[in-house]
Order: C-alpha cells, then structure tokens, then sequence
C-alpha cells in the first residue's frame, strides 16, 4: 500500500521527531546526556510516593484501577483551584479546570478546539518544540517574536498583532513559556507581562500561558504569573505535574474559563476518555501530604547547584565568543555559539554524540522555519555536577575543533 498517498498534508513526507530523537539519546549508554528535560533522579520522594501508592491501591483501588470522569476527579480539581489560589494569587472555580495526560494534551485540546488549516498561531522564537510541533501538525502557520534576555520582544509583538489586525488574519492564539522558558530558560520581565496580557485582550486574541517550569525558581524575584494578570478572561493556563511531582504519572492541567472549559472536555473524550484515575489519585493525595511541596523546594536546591555548574563548566570550556542565559530557575541553558559559515549544530549532533558522547539538542528544533544554526540547548536538570562539568568539557572541545576545522 502506497501510505504517503493517503497521509493528511501536514504527515507527507519526513516526519519530525526531534521529541522521540531527544528521549533515545538520553537513554544512550554512555553518554553524558543534555538532551532531555527529565527531573534528576533525585528529585523524586520515592520512599513517601511509594507510601502513598500503597495506601491508595489498599484503599482505594478499585477506582484507581478504573476510568474516571473526562473533566478529572472533582477532589483534585478543587484542589488545584485551591493550589492555583495560594501559590499564584489566581481566584478560579473547580469548573475551570480540565484535568488532562499532560500539559502538552491540554495545548493539543486548545489546538483542536480553535485551529483549522491556515490559521495563524503567534509563538515566541526560539519556543518548545512540542508545541511548535502540535501546532503545525494542524496545519496553522505559525508567526514567530523574537526573544531577548527579558523573553519574548513584546513591543515587536504589538507591531505584528497591529499589522495582521489590518490583512483579515487574527491569530487564533499566542503561545508563551513566559517564567524560565524552554528552551532559552529566560523569564519575561514583569512590565513585558503586563503589556502582553493588555495586548491579548486589546486584540481578543486567546493567550496560551504554558506555566511548566514557573515554580522551580531557585534566585532572583518571584514574577505574576500571566493568568493572574487577566482581567478579560482572554489567558489560557498550562499546568502539569511533570516537573514538581513525576513526569511518569503523565498528568496536567488547563485552566479556562467554565464556556471554554466545556470544548475542551468535549474534544478530550473523543481522544483519550480521560486521565489516568491511579496517577490523579497519587498527584491528590501527594498534594494533601505537602509532598509535593517538599519535592519542590528540595529541587529548587539541587537545580541552583546543577545551573551554577553549567555555568562555571561553559565558562572554562566553550570558545571565546559564546552566548549564553543565565537562568534563575527551571532547567535549561541556551548557548549561542560564535557565528561561523557552516557551523549547524543539528548535523553535528550525531558526532558529538560519537565522538565524544555527549548528548544536546540542536538549535534548529526549536523554530519553526529553519533558524537557530549555531545555537543549542542545554540541560542541567538531570545529570550531576560532576557530569556537567565532565559533559561541558567535552561538547567545548569539540565545538573548538569543529570550529578551528570550519565547521
């Protein structure tokens, strides 16, 4: 049978699978890996999850093992609600909130809710590769606003949102990691926030507020989340456990109000039914137990110390001339290295990883037209500090060869 013939247009041809090539690698023996986003082994309270899983099944195992309720169970909705209250100033009722299999699940609903083919999505530049992904893979074309230190240009993005208002093509959404974003680990500035939050609503575009890594902060001041910021109801909230409880569990959250919160359940039960009850039942009672808490704070700890080692193990290791952001929390470093002809970090990527097995991913994964050539993205968040500096040692001298050799 002749597939390729019957793909939808947006699956023709090579595939994308930076996500899947991102996950082998980290599992490559050998290798010392900055390539996945993974929680440090050490972050996880296996002893007291454990505990809690057992008492679960004890207990409550017949609707662990059992389907749930599309929305999510209402114990851990009104929990999140109380959680999203306390820890961001965010007043929202239970109602709007959707439990989903992870935060990019809720981005994939809010696709299939709002896109149709030829639709435009504004996203920050670079920006996470999974969303760029989901997005694309609905045939939208997606507009891209530079970043700085201070994340996402929101002045150039008044510009754009100002000329695409006079041709017909409102953008369905904006797409932003604004607190330690994937992958540049920068954090948009407050007053950014602010005009990017009255920009939504002066346009009525949606505001897709992807809040990942926002409460791994481990230096400078806490910033207002977007969400607490939206007076117009225009801010879609992204929450997951992955990185403050167990990626594994595959668990996350929307947050939108009840009209919208209502397509949202429509569309999930026609594509997984709903989460897993075991893994909401754990994340509930892990949250009651401030396990989740202590979890938090412990990894705030650990990542400073694994960021302090990336940047010391940069500076003594990679070319004179190279960039790069100094996060103040969550789990990466973007590195910008000097601009030569024929420097392209993905086809060197197979090498690094051969040569001297060392693992990243390529600058280019995180655009969607094809930039990003002499840029790459470093994480620190699962290996040690001394496989940092051991790791650091050898992607510098390879990028110095590969750069004294003309790339």
């Amino acid at each position: 049978m002749e597939w390729n013939e019957i793909l939808v247009p947006a699956w023709r041809g090579e595939a994308n699978t930076d996500i899947a090539e991102i996950m082998r690698l980290s599992e490559t023996e050998g290798v010392i890996s900055f390539a996945g986003g993974f929680p440090g082994a050490d972050m996880f309270r296996l002893p007291e999850v454990s505990e809690v899983g057992a008492r679960i099944l004890a207990e409550n195992g017949a609707a662990a093992l059992q389907y749930g309720p599309t929305a999510g169970f209402s114990a851990l909705r009104e929990y999140l609600a109380d959680r999203m209250r306390a820890r961001f100033g965010v007043a929202i009722s239970p109602a709007e909130v959707t439990i989903t299999s992870g935060a990019l699940q809720g981005l994939d609903l809010i696709c299939r809710v709002l896109l149709e083919p030829g639709d435009v999505v504004i996203s920050e530049a670079p920006s996470y590769v999974g969303a760029l992904q989901t997005i694309i893979a609905y045939g939208a074309r997606v507009e891209e606003i530079p970043t700085d230190e201070e994340g996402m240009q929101v002045d150039l993005l008044a510009e754009r949102l100002a000329a695409l208002s006079t041709s017909a093509r409102r953008p369905k959404f904006i797409y932003t990691v604004p607190t330690f974003q994937n992958p540049s680990g920068a954090t948009l500035s407050s007053a950014r926030r602010r005009l990017l939050v009255d920009l939504a609503a002066a346009y009525g575009v949606p505001l897709v507020e992807d809040s990942a890594y926002a409460e791994l902060r481990f230096a400078g001041s806490e910033v207002p989340t977007l969400k607490s910021l939206d007076k117009s109801g225009a801010v879609l909230f992204l929450g997951t456990f992955s990185k403050i409880l167990s990626p594994g569990l595959r668990l996350g959250w929307v947050v939108a109000p009840e009209t919208f919160t209502a397509k949202l359940i429509a569309v999930k039960q026609t594509s997984d039914q709903c989460s897993s009850s075991l893994s909401q039942l754990l994340a509930l009672e892990c949250g009651r137990r401030g396990i989740i808490e202590r979890q938090v704070k412990a990894s705030c700890a650990l990542l400073k110390e694994r960021a302090a080692a990336m940047s010391a193990g940069l500076k003594r290791h990679f070319p004179a001339g190279t960039h790069w952001v100094e996060p103040q929390g969550g789990f990466f470093t973007w590195v910008t290295l000097p601009d030569a002809p024929g420097l392209d970090t993905a086809r060197l990527l197979k090498q690094a990883v051969a040569e001297e097995k060392v693992a990243y991913v390529a600058g280019r994964s995180f655009y969607a037209h094809g930039q990003g050539a002499n840029q790459l993205r470093l994480s620190f968040s699962y290996p040690s500090p001394a496989d940092i500096e051991e790791g650091t040692k050898r992607l510098g001298r390879f990028f110095q060869q590969a750069l004294a050799a003309g790339a």
